[in-house]
């Protein structure tokens, strides 16, 4: 068989891909591929065919977001997750005033309970 293009020759429709991938545990929906290949232009297209080469399927592969577990070791050498947004401690005033108002609001407010019933008493 002639040779007729590295591109036809080398690439593949996204479902091939998807069955190649999930071969190495990794899942993803063909849909889900399409878009990706789309958005970052990891594609080549014939009509509304859409073919997806080995070097191509590793710019997909590379485009992805970090592993959300790098963030914990980033933490830990206080990075950018281990930042605080406090300046300085709060005041002892306001310490004070807002426990006074947890205190108010576990005791209770005021105002007695109304009695509940269809009839009321009149004098």
């Amino acid at each position: 068989m002639a040779i007729l293009s590295t591109i036809l020759d080398s690439g593949k429709p996204p479902s091939e891909w998807v069955e190649l991938l999930s071969t190495r545990g990794l899942i993803i929906s063909e849909r889900s591929l399409r878009e990706k290949a789309s958005r970052i232009g990891a594609c080549h297209r014939l009509g509304r065919t859409m073919i997806i080469t080995a070097d191509q399927i590793d710019q997909i592969l590379e485009s992805r977001k970090p592993c959300p577990s790098n963030r914990f070791a980033e933490a830990q050498r206080g990075g950018l997750a281990g930042a605080s947004n406090i300046s300085a401690p709060p005041s002892p005033t306001t310490i004070d005033a807002a426990l006074a108002h947890l205190r108010k609001q576990a005791l209770g407010t005021g105002a007695a309970p109304r009695k509940k019933g269809r009839f009321v008493a009149t004098s």
